[in-house]
């Protein structure tokens, strides 16, 4: 009896964390479609009010953010193997300290490269477990109050970018929404 109490509620975990992965596509999607329309110029404004770069706290919400350091890589080696690309990887260490009264989702979806043009690049899960020795990098970590997580995230972009920021969110889902931008290069 206690097996299968344990297994429907692990069960019921599972079902939660695909339905708020299934509304991060989802918002993302949206958000993307709003930013490519006439919104574009007042998310800009926004965004430009306080140029951050690599080694600043970044706060937004209750989350503070601080790129480490960045690497520009065409291929990654780990114990799982070798990956190459056209293009090049951007590795970015990043730790995140949570500053709420109670424990936060982290997940590198929160994360996003955006280039001069304003094109978008999302970081890849598969990827981030080449570089991180957990092999799960900022995947649905979770980081208790006053506490602080680092870990990297990889974005694969065209080789001819020369310039790039990584925009970070205020949270997941519901408390996510607001983005402050951390110039790379």
């Amino acid at each position: 009896m206690k097996k299968f109490f344990k297994m429907g509620c692990l069960g019921f975990i599972a079902l939660i964390a695909i339905i708020v992965i299934i509304s991060i596509v989802a918002s993302g999607g949206d958000d993307s479609s709003d930013k490519t329309s006439g919104s574009n110029s007042s998310n800009k404004k926004q965004e430009s009010k306080k140029e951050y770069t690599v080694g600043q706290d970044v706060q937004i919400g209750n989350l503070a953010y601080n790129v480490v350091s960045t690497e520009e890589k065409t291929e990654l080696s780990s114990v799982l193997g070798n990956k190459k690309t056209d293009g090049k990887y951007i590795v970015v260490d990043l730790k995140v300290t949570n500053h709420e009264k109670k424990a936060r989702m982290m997940d590198s979806s929160m994360l996003r490269i955006v280039t001069e043009d304003g094109t978008e690049y999302n970081p890849d899960a598969e990827l981030d477990s080449y570089v991180n020795e957990d092999g799960l990098g900022f995947f649905l970590q979770e980081i208790n109050p006053n506490m602080s997580k680092e870990g990297k995230a990889v974005f694969e972009i065209p080789a001819d970018v020369k310039e790039y920021q990584l925009q970070v969110s205020s949270g997941l889902g519901w408390s996510g929404g607001d983005y402050q931008t951390i110039k790379l290069k």
